[in-house]
């Protein structure tokens, strides 16, 4: 076969459709847009879901597209196999009503012979059990019926991407790369053909047939209009064309695989190559999701980000690599990508700084963590034990930043095994534990601590991250000692520190204190009077009184505080500026992922007061102005106009903080130097903690842009399900529909890049409309679905018929009984009148309920009420075992109750008394 380049195929692929009349659609972002189901995007049509269910009106009727994704499920497979990948690109091409099978087949074979050109009889086909439609479609197009197998539902049905979608049986294209490349048992015996699990055929490309769309409840139900969903591997498409055996040796991973070699000094061969493709592997995976904005985080997306980037660390540590590395192949993924994917130019200087930070972070405890789990495994050694428990492996994850599923993989690999289950009641209880349960454990650290007043900690953290520090006392359970050792609770004092201790609303940095053969995690800094004590916990060696080690804090962690606190402030100024001067601080927590603000205001701030509040903050981050610290006497500070707590108490010298025009408050907290470094300013909730005061939640950075990606994608996901329900109802969206676009992730991100601080106010008014607009016409929806679905009950003659022959003959008259979800009373009354002027001798006993309610309507004709039928009296006495309440005339009565789950043995109640009446 002809070699070809992962460019050139990518090319041919999509000169190809769009010849074909396919709009050519770029790769949606990482982040799916409306769908909550996925972390990821894990497939070519997850952008397309909404055009196949008939969720929104068709831009076009066919699309191609080349689809970065990403799908971790195996990702501790990835560098053991040939062809495992976390990140790959999806060719695919698309019919919304358009095209079905006949052309998605013969588009498929065209593109591979005269494109690809792969020989004709090396391609065999797979098609679904019952599916002879796509097996004449085949044989026509002149694939042999010899070279055509049938799959069941585990290989030929595909779909949803998700928990719900678009869906159907499927027909698969697959090259036959020789005997040679079968089982030891395979050469060329007949049975050995696609389905078998050696080498020899290669799937390239699935062609989906989407006939269903799967609700969340797993019910298949028929498309409106059927679609073609297509996926071809582009990696796996260059590995058979480029006649390789790994998609890791085609020329774009080899790219990557050569940097890797040349920063690393080791060769790519055998013994090393598990390494190699686990780095090559997860970088992509990584440099892909920080330029849609996926960033490090403790849940969701962002952890399983932050477990790549950890399990490629530990491996580069296998090829002799021990500091930040991975964010040094920035550069070559930029190179590679940035063709098919231009945006990855402008974006590649920030990933690299993202990545870089994160494997510092991990690094820090890298080391002592190995050691420390090899110390377990040895100690289970000796116990002769081979389970690893939850607790371990929970302590092995939140102290030193080992994720489950990497220690999992360690302790297999040597033989252990991990305990799931115990590590997830180990995540519960610590999830259990609030902020105030910390407050708690700090109080235990404080206990008994005895400090001199007069001992005060030098602090060097409005400039400095990093310090050597003289360590002047050691407490253990509140008890000074004069040394500590591994995996003790310590409480440090140093002569001078970069940490900030919490104070001012501000939390306390975090970080680590080094040195040869000692490691300490600070978990929390707090002051008594002016001696800072860094709280935490000894993870390597021991510690003396009279020792120096190098301090160094969490820097990102500072730059969100800072970014918070200097946001808090601003928050400050904006009310006082906006509410009135009568705003006066109550309280504050300044953390690394919001900001909450206390004030003085009588009554909840209006949406108009919000959305001023918020731009007066984001104009003054827009404004770039400098941060000036002043360091004055308490009496010059008051002088000087800035404000203060009224019930703070300050020593005869402050620091002030000003910025521009827009705030000067006393504070001892840490801040920005400029107030462009805080990036975006959102309020998320506005509240009240008690009479006379409201509280804001606010938050700064990067965390703005996540906010509202999810806040899109839920709205997304919401408009979705409402267009669907108008169009399975009206047939249309015309009158109930949404068609306004929601912004899509990648539209999102450039639009944030783009326009800059006034971004938020535009996205918050747009989230607003679109949500009022749902409410609006989800409320309108409702009432036009019931009252069409009123009309269908009031008017079928079937109904008023199936009713009456199932009406049950007493001597003196008839009965009928029945129970109806969801109906109104009218509705009810109406049907009874039908049957009454069908049969004048009739009692209709009619219950409905909707909830946890119920309804009854006893109705009959004057004519039994003269043979003793009294609806009222029969409606009392049934109401009783519903605990309601209700009444009514002789011919006609009403009532409601709850129970709803007795109600038709309350029906068969009635139907007794009126039976004594009527016999």
């Amino acid at each position: 076969m002809k070699f070809k380049s992962v460019q050139e195929i990518a090319r041919l692929y999509t000169n190809y459709f769009q010849e074909k009349g396919h709009t050519i659609v770029p790769s949606s972002s990482l982040i799916p847009k409306g769908d909550p189901t996925l972390l990821f995007t894990t497939a070519g049509m997850v952008q397309f879901k909404p055009l196949f269910t008939g969720a929104v009106e068709l831009p076009y009727t066919r699309a191609a597209s080349i689809q970065k994704c990403v799908r971790t499920t195996d990702l501790e497979v990835v560098g053991k196999t040939e062809r495992h990948c976390t990140f790959f690109e999806m060719l695919g091409n698309f019919s919304f009503g358009d095209y079905f099978k006949k052309e998605a087949i013969e588009y498929a074979l065209d593109f591979s012979l005269n494109q690809l050109e792969i020989p004709k009889d090396k391609i065999w086909v797979t098609i679904y059990l019952d599916d002879d439609e796509a097996k004449k479609i085949w044989m026509d197009a002149g694939i042999p019926e010899d070279r055509i197998v049938r799959l069941g539902k585990k290989d030929n049905f595909w779909g949803p991407a998700g928990d719900s979608g678009a869906c159907g049986p499927c027909s698969e294209l697959y090259l036959d790369r020789g005997p040679e490349k079968g089982g030891p048992n395979c050469g060329n015996n007949p049975n050995c053909k696609p389905g078998c699990d050696c080498d020899r055929y290669l799937e390239y490309w699935n062609l989906v047939f989407n006939q269903f769309n799967q609700t969340v409840s797993g019910e298949l139900l028929p498309l409106k209009q059927t679609g073609i969903d297509t996926g071809s591997g582009l990696e796996r498409v260059a590995m058979l064309l480029q006649e390789v055996d790994s998609v890791y040796d085609t020329d774009e991973l080899k790219s990557i695989i050569k940097q890797i070699e040349s920063l690393s000094g080791f060769t790519y061969n055998e013994s090393t190559k598990q390494s190699f493709r686990v780095i090559t592997d997860h970088s992509r995976s990584v440099f892909f999701s920080l330029g849609d904005g996926i960033y490090p985080d403790r849940t969701g997306r962002g952890y399983v980000i932050r477990r790549l980037i950890r399990r490629a660390s530990l491996f580069a540590r296998k090829l002799g690599i021990h500091e930040p590395f991975l964010y040094k192949l920035v550069g070559t993924l930029k190179d590679l990508y940035s063709l098919r994917y231009p945006e990855l130019k402008d974006k590649a200087k920030d990933i690299e700084s993202i990545l870089k930070k994160e494997e510092e972070l991990f690094l820090h405890t890298l080391e002592v963590g190995l050691e420390e789990l090899e110390s377990v495994l040895d100690h289970l050694k000796k116990e002769k034990q081979t389970v690893v428990t939850g607790k371990e492996g929970f302590r092995l994850y939140s102290t030193y930043g080992f994720p489950r599923e990497m220690t999992k993989e360690l302790v297999e690999e040597r033989g252990f095994s991990f305990d799931d289950k115990g590590f997830e009641e180990e995540l519960e209880k610590d999830r259990d534990l609030s902020r105030a349960s910390w407050k708690g454990k700090k109080i235990q650290y404080l206990t008994g601590l005895t400090v001199s007043p007069e001992l005060k900690t030098e602090f060097l953290g409005y400039t400095e991250s990093k310090a050597k520090s003289k360590v002047l006392y050691l407490f253990v359970d509140g008890k000074s000692v004069i040394s500590a050792k591994q995996g003790e609770e310590v409480v440090i004092v140093l002569d001078k520190t970069p940490f900030y201790a919490e104070g001012g609303g501000q939390i306390g940095d975090t970080g680590y204190l080094k040195k040869e053969g000692f490691q300490f995690q600070v978990q929390d800094t707090q002051k008594e009077n002016d001696t800072f004590l860094h709280m935490g916990m000894v993870l390597k060696g021991n510690l003396s009184v009279g020792d120096v080690v190098d301090s160094e804090i969490e820097v990102e962690r500072r730059q969100n505080l800072a970014n918070h606190h200097s946001g808090t402030h601003l928050l400050n100024g904006a009310l006082r500026r906006i509410l009135g001067t009568h705003v006066s601080q109550k309280g504050s927590i300044v953390s690394s992922d919001y900001l909450r603000f206390d004030f003085s205001h009588p009554k909840a701030l209006s949406k108009e007061e919000i959305i001023q509040i918020e731009t007066d903050v984001n104009e003054a981050v827009n404004q770039e102005i400098p941060v000036k610290t002043e360091v004055l006497s308490l009496d010059a500070a008051k002088e000087s106009g800035a404000l203060s707590m009224f019930d703070e108490k300050y020593g005869s010298v402050v620091r002030v903080i000003s910025m521009g025009d827009k705030s000067k408050e006393f504070c001892g907290g840490t801040h920005v130097a400029n107030t462009k470094e805080i990036g975006f300013f959102a309020i998320v909730k506005e509240g009240s903690p008690g009479a006379g005061n409201r509280r804001i939640e606010a938050i700064c950075g990067d965390s703005v842009v996540s906010y509202f990606l999810h806040q899109f994608q839920t709205l997304a996901s919401k408009i979705e399900t409402h267009n669907l329900t108008t169009k399975e109802t009206f047939g249309d969206l015309k009158e109930f529909g949404i068609t306004k676009e929601v912004p899509s992730p990648e539209y999102l991100q450039s639009m944030f890049q783009r326009e800059g601080k006034g971004i938020v106010t535009r996205l918050r008014k747009l989230r607003e409309g679109l949500e009022s607009e749902l409410e609006e016409k989800s409320s309108a929806l409702f009432k036009a679905k019931k009252k069409s679905e009123q009309e269908k009950f009031q008017m079928n003659p079937e109904l008023v018929d199936g009713l009456l022959q199932k009406a049950h003959e007493f001597p003196k008259g008839k009965v009928v009984t029945e129970l109806f979800p969801s109906v109104d009373a009218k509705s009810l009354k109406d049907l009874a009148d039908s049957l009454k002027a069908k049969e004048p001798e009739i009692l209709c006993l009619f219950a409905t309920t909707e909830g946890e309610t119920s309804t009854l309507v006893f109705m009959c004709n004057k004519v039994l009420n003269e043979r003793g039928i009294h609806c009222g009296d029969i409606l009392k006495e049934t109401l009783v075992m519903l605990d309601g309440k209700g009444g009514g005339r002789t011919d006609m009565a009403q009532g409601g109750g709850k129970k709803p789950e007795i109600v038709a043995k309350s029906l068969e109640f009635a139907l007794s008394l009126a039976k004594n009446k009527l016999s």
